[in-house]
């Protein structure tokens, strides 16, 4: 459970009714970026989009042209 606040607000202020009371709430109407990546799933699922991006291998053409940027003398 996050609540957005500091190690020191929750140890000062938050008993345990007060964090069940939290949890309940958020269990019935959970937060909205949690809604929102459950509803970008069930789209992706219903419309068949799959995430099969995989990282390209350019990485050493990027290191020689980073590495001729600084010649050793």
């Amino acid at each position: 459970m996050t609540t957005g606040k500091d190690y020191d607000y929750i140890r000062d202020q938050m008993d345990l009714p007060r964090i069940s009371a939290l949890n309940e709430y958020q269990t019935k109407f959970p937060p909205a970026d949690v809604g929102i990546q459950r509803l970008c799933r069930i789209l992706e699922a219903f419309m068949g989009i799959e995430d099969n991006s995989q990282p390209q291998d350019n990485d050493d053409d990027d290191l020689e042209e980073m590495l001729s940027a600084f010649p050793q003398g």
